[in-house]
């Protein structure tokens, strides 16, 4: 993926944020030259056109023509506040490939009032992907994002439910855990010591600062267990993306089950079943996919993964079975559907950020390619912040400063 940000202008607010206002729009050009600088080093294969929030980019259309004219999946991350019928079609006649559509009740949006709660969220929901759909008919891909706090973690599983009623309109969920930059006593940042910089001036400019560590503590695999314990195994991961801090972190959880249209779950596609699908997609197109352009596939296809010696689908395979015992079910197609869960960067006891391996949503910054929800720390002081962990000796506070940067040489390194 490409993340790109086209803005940094919204029209609603989230707890949080990880971008503010600092140059408005961007120009179409300069975006066309970070497309193809991504073709060139990444053989990306899908453009996550961000912000601020995309639909009011003004050259959002011809942003999605250029996108597929090259070949890419134009797939816009939008709060969808500003989605109406007429902006879907001229987006769906421009190329668009997709909608990520984040909804979450920490949002402060014009449809929700005090006290709302995920599940009241439902019909924005509702109608967001029914907008979407009367224009793509199930074409055009749709998800969901949630941003995950304390307040909304046990809604997780309604939100999966709700999904899984809306199998042909809605194509995944993803569970964000929240974070932040922890402004808390016994860390420092670099900033503070070398520029002179403030803890209120961080806060002041930095979105995603924390001041109670308690609020950031929601790892992924919390939302796994939930997920496990509330749904049993019509939930079950087939793939992960680990953490640079610790080999047991989980940045990235993969799923996708399989439904029928109404919703019943068979099962879940297995590793093995995804590293085949990905393989064939990378010997036919050139490169790996984030997403597919269909969500269906004949009952027959997933019998056939027993070929693959995909034991983790055994009983997916069994419920396709017992479905063909009536024959109305042997022409009708299965779904797919995928829940995601993300762990954004965390800070370590030692002051270290564990990142996401790779960063699947790396966008461009000067000719490299960056963790784009660390973006505005490179906007504001030109690189992440290193964190300094003040630890407590007896009585005596000792300071475990990293080198700067440009000061380690060979002799610092022996």
């Amino acid at each position: 993926v490409l993340w790109l940000e086209t803005t940094d202008l919204c029209n609603i607010h989230c707890k949080g944020c990880y971008r503010s206002c600092v140059s408005g729009d961007r120009s179409l050009a300069e975006l066309r030259n970070e497309i193809d600088f991504a073709i060139r080093m990444r053989n990306i294969d899908t453009v996550c056109i961000a912000g601020g929030e995309p639909l009011i980019y003004p050259e959002i259309k011809p942003l999605v023509e250029f996108i597929a004219s090259r070949g890419l999946k134009p797939n816009i991350i939008t709060n969808a506040h500003a989605l109406t019928t007429q902006m879907a079609r001229d987006l769906w006649n421009a190329g668009v490939f997709g909608f990520t559509n984040h909804v979450d009740m920490m949002q402060e949006r014009p449809e929700s009032k005090k006290g709302y709660t995920e599940l009241d969220l439902m019909p924005l929901r509702q109608k967001i992907c029914d907008t979407i759909y009367e224009v793509g008919k199930g074409k055009i891909y749709t998800t969901y994002n949630m941003t995950t706090y304390h307040e909304n973690f046990k809604y997780i599983p309604d939100v999966v439910k709700w999904a899984r009623t809306n199998v042909g309109k809605v194509h995944g969920v993803e569970f964000i855990t929240y974070r932040g930059i922890p402004i808390t006593e016994g860390v420092e940042w670099d900033v503070e010591v070398r520029a002179n910089e403030t803890a209120e001036g961080i806060q002041s400019k930095l979105g995603y600062t924390e001041t109670d560590k308690t609020q950031i503590d929601i790892n992924s695999v919390d939302c796994y267990n939930l997920l496990k314990d509330t749904l049993g195994e019509s939930y079950e991961p087939c793939a992960y993306l680990g953490g640079t801090g610790h080999i047991r972190e989980y940045k990235w959880w993969g799923q996708a089950g399989v439904l029928d249209r109404k919703g019943k779950v068979h099962g879940n596609v297995g590793p093995k079943t995804m590293e085949f699908v990905q393989m064939i997609h990378h010997l036919t197109q050139g490169r790996y996919f984030m997403y597919l352009k269909g969500n269906t596939a004949p009952r027959l296809a997933i019998l056939a993964t027993a070929l693959l010696g995909d034991k983790k689908m055994s009983s997916t395979r069994r419920s396709i079975w017992l479905s063909l015992l009536n024959p109305l079910n042997w022409f009708k197609p299965v779904y797919f559907q995928s829940v995601g869960i993300n762990q954004p960067p965390d800070m370590l006891e030692d002051g270290s950020s564990s990142m996401c391996e790779s960063c699947p949503d790396a966008c461009v910054w000067e000719g490299n390619l960056v963790s784009s929800c660390r973006l505005e720390e490179y906007r504001k002081y030109g690189r992440l912040m290193n964190a300094i962990v003040v630890t407590q000796d007896s009585d005596k506070r000792v300071k475990v400063e990293p080198l700067p940067k440009e000061a380690v040489t060979r002799e610092d390194l022996a």
